[in-house]
C-alpha cells in the first residue's frame, strides 16, 4: 500500500522547491560541450531564463521553426516584431496548424478579423499540430545532465513542464475570440458562417484534448474551448453521426473533465511514494504516451490492490 512506503528524497525536494534553473555558467558549459545550435541554445535559454541565449538563436537560426515559435513569445517584443516571427513560423513550418492559429490570434488582437478568419481556414487543412514539447524536454534533460544533475533530478527538475505555457494561454484566448466570431455571425443572421466558426472552435478544442497530450492542463484547455462552443449552440440540436445532441456532447465533456481531474488527484496521493527510478520512468512515459497514461501507470503500481 502507498501509505506504507517511504517518501523519496527526490519527491520531497521537488515538492519543496519546484523546477530548477541553471546558472549562466552552467548553461555556457552545456553549450561548450554540445555546440551552439538551435536546439541547444533554446534548451540553455529555457534552463536558465537567459534571454541573450534566445536572442542568439533568433539571430543565427531564424528559419528554424522551434526558434520562430520561441521568438513569438519573447518578452518585450513589439507588435511588428511578433508579426515578423509569426510569418517566419508559417514559412518554416508550412504544415503546422499551430503557426496559423497563433497568427489568427495576433490578427484578432489587431482588430483584423478577416485576416484571422483566413488563418483559421488555413489551419483547418493542416495535417500537423506541433509545439515541439517532447523534443524540447529531451534537450532540457541533457542540459541538466551536463550541469551535473543526476538522471532522476534531470528528469524531474530539468524539463520545463509548466502547465501554464504561453501556447496554452494563447490558444485559450484564441478560443474566446473564435467563439466571439461565431456568435457575431449568429447574431447577424449568417447561420452558415456561424456554423463554420463554431465547428472550427470545436476542432481547436479537440486538437488540444488529444488522449496522448503531454500535460493534463493542455487537455483541459481544449475541453473548455470545445465546451464553450457547444454552450453557445442549441442544446437540442443534432451533433455527430450517431444521433447525438449538442447536450449529449456537453455531458460527455463534463464526464471526461471529471475523470481527468480525478486521475490527477489519485496520482497526487501516491506521487510522494514514488522511487527515483519510477520518477524517471514516469517522465519517459509522459512524453511517450501522454500524462494520463503515465499517471495511470503510477496509480496501478502504487495504488490500493
Amino acid at each position: 500500500m502507498a501509505e506504507d512506503l517511504p517518501v523519496t528524497n527526490l519527491t520531497d525536494r521537488y515538492l519543496k522547491s519546484g523546477p530548477a534553473k541553471l546558472t549562466r555558467e552552467q548553461a555556457e558549459a552545456y553549450l561548450k560541450s554540445n555546440g551552439r545550435n538551435a536546439a541547444t541554445l533554446l534548451a540553455a535559454f529555457r534552463a536558465s531564463d537567459d534571454t541573450a541565449l534566445l536572442e542568439e538563436a533568433m539571430e543565427k537560426f531564424p528559419n528554424d521553426p522551434r526558434v520562430d515559435l520561441a521568438a513569438i513569445f519573447k518578452s518585450g517584443s513589439s507588435p511588428e516584431e511578433q508579426r515578423q516571427w509569426l510569418s517566419a513560423f508559417e514559412r518554416s513550418a508550412p504544415d503546422n496548424a499551430l503557426a496559423n492559429y497563433l497568427s489568427a490570434l495576433n490578427y484578432f488582437k489587431a482588430g483584423q478579423s478577416e485576416q484571422a478568419v483566413q488563418e483559421l481556414s488555413a489551419a483547418s487543412g493542416k495535417p500537423q499540430f506541433q509545439g515541439y514539447a517532447r523534443e524540447s524536454a529531451q534537450s532540457d534533460v541533457e542540459a541538466f545532465l551536463a550541469a551535473g544533475y543526476s538522471v532522476g533530478d534531470a528528469k524531474v527538475f530539468g524539463p520545463t513542464i509548466n502547465p501554464q505555457t504561453p501556447i496554452n494561454s494563447a490558444l485559450r484566448e484564441l478560443g474566446q475570440d473564435m467563439l466571439g466570431l461565431a456568435t457575431g455571425y449568429q447574431q447577424s443572421g449568417d447561420q452558415a458562417s456561424a456554423q463554420t466558426a463554431f465547428q472550427m472552435t470545436v476542432n481547436l478544442g479537440r486538437t488540444l484534448d488529444a488522449p496522448d497530450g503531454a500535460t493534463a492542463v493542455g487537455r483541459l484547455v481544449g475541453m473548455n474551448i470545445e465546451r464553450t462552443a457547444f454552450n453557445a449552440m442549441d442544446p437540442a440540436g443534432p451533433y455527430g453521426a450517431a444521433g447525438q445532441t449538442v447536450q449529449d456532447r456537453i455531458d460527455q465533456l463534463a464526464q471526461q473533465r471529471t475523470a481527468l481531474m480525478e486521475l490527477g488527484n489519485q496520482f497526487g496521493s501516491v506521487a510522494p511514494m514514488m522511487s527515483e527510478q519510477d520518477w524517471i520512468n514516469y517522465r519517459d512515459r509522459q512524453w511517450a504516451f501522454g500524462q494520463a497514461a503515465a499517471q495511470q501507470w503510477v496509480i496501478s503500481k502504487y495504488g490500493p490492490r
